[in-house]
């Protein structure tokens, strides 16, 4: 199968991915639609995750939004190392973690780039 060419929008990539996912497990996607957006994630993720590494790197102090930050380059480098699996099934919940991971990563990289600093995705919103 010739690999899918990305979007410029991987927002619109990880909207398609988890509308299509949101039936498991009751029901699986097409598979072939499953690989194509399953590519085009991985190479959206591929960009954003050395973005994210150097927001990290950026920060001064351990932050519980460093900490967790570094949790999910984790999260995402076993998701790519996992793959699809062996069935339609494990290639469709790959391609959910997937969706949910650019997501994750995107949305850091946007807080970054707006605000200078790692988004604060450990900590409550509670103004007193």
């Amino acid at each position: 199968m010739k690999p899918a060419k990305p979007t410029a929008d991987p927002r619109q990539d990880w909207t398609d991915a988890l509308s299509i996912t949101s039936c498991l497990p009751l029901c699986v996607p097409d598979r072939e639609q499953v690989d194509q957006l399953t590519a085009r994630l991985r190479e959206h993720v591929g960009r954003l995750v050395p973005q994210v590494g150097e927001a990290i790197n950026d920060e001064c102090h351990d932050t519980a939004d460093r900490e967790t930050a570094r949790w999910l380059l984790g999260r995402v480098d076993h998701t790519l190392r996992q793959g699809p699996g062996p069935d339609n099934r494990t290639a469709a919940v790959h391609l959910e973690d997937l969706a949910l991971n650019c997501r994750a990563l995107a949305a850091i990289c946007s807080h970054k780039e707006e605000t200078g600093q790692l988004a604060a995705i450990a900590s409550s919103s509670t103004a007193s």
